[in-house]
């Protein structure tokens, strides 16, 4: 086991930061700018092998326009789904059936809003990547006690699709969506509201945002999301009184630790 540990880690230290490997392409495509278009998932192929397509895109950047293009939409009638800047999903969760719907994209929809260190909180929207996230709490010394495998996946997606992790511990369970403490979700509304329903929710407040949480995209386009992060220092305490600091590590200290973990876990 010591050894297969030591190839492990030595793969590590092979693999450079600097190794370059390109993002995938956005996977809506339009015939003409935002207008008849598809969309397929990062494989390239749906299960049934057809091809989903849509009259047309939306790319809003701010929460007022996705609430502009989800009023329009609904006053249009016009069936939405969201998707995210990869698809990275098997199924046509992103379809939004036959060729007169209309895709929202959070591609532009990628800031980090606020990280409170105290609180131990994230707050982004919801086209931020796993990666975003991660290197926002690490710069306030902060780490996430769950993590899907690709960090290319976005907040949204994760929560939309109940993506889960393989953490070695995590307090409330391995799924991103264990971790939401608030989230803000554009609907589609009455006329008396203007066509479009925001909902502002919060974890104690409301049964609705369990509903929200992994939709699977049917009820709206998430915008926001405040999920909690942790300390750096958590992972192992779960198996051993062995406590990490904040404090920058040797790369030699780091392997010895991957070591420590690889003979523990096989």
């Amino acid at each position: 086991m010591i050894f297969i540990a030591v190839v492990i880690a030595s793969s590590l230290i092979i693999i450079s930061p600097s190794t370059c490997i390109p993002p995938p392409e956005d996977p809506i495509h339009c015939s003409n700018s935002t207008t008849s278009c598809t969309i397929t998932n990062y494989i390239g192929a749906f299960p049934d092998r057809s091809t989903c397509r849509a009259s047309g895109a939306a790319y809003p950047a701010t929460e007022d326009e996705l609430i502009a293009v989800v009023a329009d939409g609904t006053r249009a009638r016009r069936k939405m789904k969201v998707a995210t800047r990869s698809h990275h999903s098997i199924p046509k969760l992103a379809c939004p059936g036959g060729e007169g719907g209309l895709l929202i994209s959070t591609k532009f929809l990628d800031r980090v809003l606020s990280v409170d260190k105290e609180a131990m909180t994230v707050t982004v929207e919801s086209g931020v990547t796993l990666r975003q996230l991660i290197e926002a709490a690490a710069e306030a010394g902060l780490a996430l006690p769950y993590s899907p495998y690709w960090w290319g996946l976005t907040v949204g997606g994760m929560l939309a699709t109940g993506a889960h992790g393989s953490s070695l511990w995590a307090r409330q369970g391995g799924a991103v969506h264990d971790y939401v403490a608030e989230m803000t979700m554009v609907s589609p509304g009455r006329a008396a509201d203007g066509y479009v329903r925001v909902r502002r929710l919060k974890e104690g407040d409301s049964t609705e945002i369990n509903a929200a949480k992994v939709s699977l995209g049917v009820l709206g386009a998430i915008y926001k999301v405040r999920t909690l992060i942790t300390n750096l220092v958590v992972y192992c305490q779960h198996a051993w009184d062995l406590r990490f600091t904040t404090a920058t590590r040797s790369c030699s200290h780091i392997i010895f630790i991957l070591i420590i973990l690889i003979n523990f876990h096989f």
